[in-house]
């Protein structure tokens, strides 16, 4: 752990309360060379069946353990070879509706409404909201500057730190939901530029502890208790992703290093598969395909009139013939009008 100066101080924490609560008192007693196989199994599958997410983060931490004794040579194997540890394989969140982000932001208190909204509509984690001051916020280019993130440690105390992956970034918001900024400036934010967007009730700055108090009161008044606050992430990538941006455009957005994360973050809705299927009735008429043509080609299509004409003068449909000179059947007219059709429409 000294040495891994990569680590955020909320990791390094993390990973001493696993030390400390899984692995030491399992492992602690043991020799490196003399753990085995069928020990870490016995010992991911009782951790697994009580608290799988705590199980998948302490077998990752245990795996890298033994990889750095293989490194100093201290043991050939790692032992650590679960089928699937270390694997966070959640489930599919269900990404909330436009509907439900609207209750969930009118569900809440007035002072932390605009939370909802920098979430929702920012690609904002929640540490990265409650990190932000009156400084960040620049209302001429509807934009939030996000530096910092606020932390909060298994002992209480508090930090302001980087974001997750280290690199500020700046986001722009939608300009129908700038009202709802201006106004939480205007009615809950201090006049200095350091001033948090959002305190408690002592004043200080909202821990995450407490915003999650308050985000459960107003899931429940909404009646949307399975949606997480980090599921507002999840509708802002969603919607994001959904006006035509670019994979690198999402990452730079919600502050991500690798396109695999972009992927977990990105949901196909009912309501984007809905309005994809309005998009196509410009091409649809009574049901029946209508042929696209480019702009350049436009002007000079010719009416169905002109086609009808044309395919007359071109080759008469009521009297097609085989090389034999025999009627051709139903079916081979049909191939050959349309063949004859596609033809000029193509010219």
């Amino acid at each position: 752990m000294a040495q891994r100066s990569d680590l955020s101080a909320r990791t390094r924490e993390h990973y001493g309360w696993l030390l400390k609560n899984r692995l030491v008192p399992h492992f602690g007693a043991r020799e490196l060379a003399k753990v085995t196989p069928v020990q870490v199994r016995a010992w991911y599958a009782e951790l697994a069946q009580a608290t799988p997410g705590v199980a998948h983060s302490a077998c990752r931490v245990l795996r890298a353990i033994f990889n750095t004794a293989i490194q100093d040579d201290l043991i050939v194997k790692n032992p650590c070879r679960v089928k699937g540890g270390g694997s966070d394989k959640s489930a599919e969140r269900t990404v909330p509706t436009v509907a439900q982000v609207a209750a969930l932001t009118q569900a809440m208190p007035e002072q932390y409404r605009a939370a909802v909204v920098l979430a929702a509509w920012g690609t904002l984690r929640r540490g990265e909201v409650l990190g932000l001051m009156r400084k960040d916020i620049d209302l001429v280019s509807g934009s939030v500057r996000v530096e910092r993130a606020l932390h909060e440690y298994h002992d209480g105390s508090l930090e302001l730190g980087p974001t997750k992956n280290g690199d500020p970034r700046t986001v722009h918001l939608p300009s129908n939901v700038l009202p709802a900024i201006e106004s939480h400036l205007d009615r809950f934010v201090g006049p200095e530029e350091h001033s948090p967007l959002f305190v408690g009730a002592t004043g200080e700055p909202l821990r995450p502890s407490g915003l999650w108090n308050i985000w459960e009161r107003s899931r429940r008044q909404a009646r949307c208790e399975t949606i997480r606050f980090h599921d507002l992430r999840h509708f802002a990538a969603t919607m994001f992703a959904s006006t035509g941006a670019s994979t690198k455009e999402i990452m730079s957005r919600g502050g991500w290093r690798s396109v695999t994360m972009v992927v977990r973050y990105e949901h196909a809705s009912n309501e984007r598969d809905a309005l994809l299927a309005d998009a196509l009735n410009p091409f649809t008429l009574g049901g029946i395909v209508v042929p696209l043509q480019f702009p350049q080609e436009r002007d000079r299509a010719r009416s169905a009139h002109e086609v009808d004409e044309a395919v007359s003068e071109v080759l008469p449909l009521h009297a097609v013939t085989s090389d034999f000179g025999e009627e051709s059947s139903g079916g081979e007219t049909r191939t050959l009008n349309l063949a004859v059709n596609s033809r000029l429409l193509c010219h």
